[in-house]
């Protein structure tokens, strides 16, 4: 009988830098890292710190082939690519997606951040196999029976959000993105009708005020998209470095009072849809 389950899994939720410690245990303090399975299809979004926790569990699993797609790449989304155990082993196979930038490849960017006097391993020494793909917004790819699709982000540099269906069922991940003055039409779209809607929820309104322009929204706005596109549960993510466990125990019984079926990431969260 043919696997069609459709799960996903987080292993880094946290935004702009790692932040170990045991005020953060609950939530966790790796960066951005979103595994999902479609079938026997291994996709993952981001490569922020917690890929690396990700890559050990893979060990045992090797040979391998995934799908990584990149939301942007900032040194928090791909800072945990060094450390990826797989990509080190013979017989694995990797594809990267991400947005092409001005004069800079994917392969170009991701291999300057391996380079001396950064890191000691270069990419070409790498014995997997990697397959580099520069893609824009509205770009729709077709892995195994899953489409996933590309919608902007409103951050810094750009950004894609990705829209995942598989098997009648949607995963929207949409992290890094600032709402402006109205609700984000782009994004709506993007989270039209979906099961799980995993928004950037990074600052409090309050905060929001003092960082105009950063790329980063709340939770107030990731309610008011949920509710605009008839989204069925709202993950909140990329949490501030300066939220511990306590701020966002309270953060998310403020979000569930007004969007019930809603919870904030944390490191180990499971969710089957099939």
């Amino acid at each position: 009988m043919s696997n069609t389950s459709f799960t996903m899994k987080v292993w880094g939720a946290r935004g702009s830098i790692p932040t170990p410690g045991p005020s953060t245990v609950k939530y966790g303090g790796n960066t951005s890292c979103l595994e999902v399975r479609c079938g026997d299809e291994l996709i993952v979004f981001d490569a922020g710190t917690g890929i690396r926790e990700l890559g050990n569990h893979l060990k045992t699993k090797m040979p391998l082939k995934a799908h990584i797609f990149f939301s942007h790449l900032h040194w928090d989304h791909i800072q945990g690519f060094p450390f990826f155990v797989p990509f080190y082993a013979p017989g694995n196979e990797f594809t990267l997606y991400a947005e092409r930038k001005t004069g800079c490849t994917l392969e170009g960017l991701l291999s300057d951040q391996m380079k001396y006097p950064y890191f000691p391993v270069p990419i070409p020494k790498s014995p997997s196999e990697l397959i580099f793909n520069d893609i824009e917004s509205d770009k729709e790819i077709i892995v195994g029976e899953a489409k996933i699709k590309s919608y902007r982000a409103n951050h810094p540099d750009g950004c894609l959000a990705y829209r995942t269906e598989y098997m009648g069922k949607v995963i929207v991940y949409a992290t890094d993105t600032e709402h402006i003055e109205e609700i984000d039409k782009n994004l709506c779209k993007a989270a039209k009708d979906a099961d799980i809607f995993i928004y950037d929820c990074n600052y409090t309104e309050e905060e929001y005020q003092a960082r105009r322009g950063w790329g980063h929204s709340t939770w107030i706005e990731g309610v008011r998209i949920a509710k605009e596109a008839g989204v069925k549960k709202l993950i909140l993510w990329h949490h501030d470095p300066l939220h511990n466990d306590d701020f966002i125990d309270d953060l998310e019984r403020q979000v569930q009072e007004v969007f019930p079926n809603s919870q904030a990431a944390y490191e180990g969260l499971e969710i089957k849809l099939i």
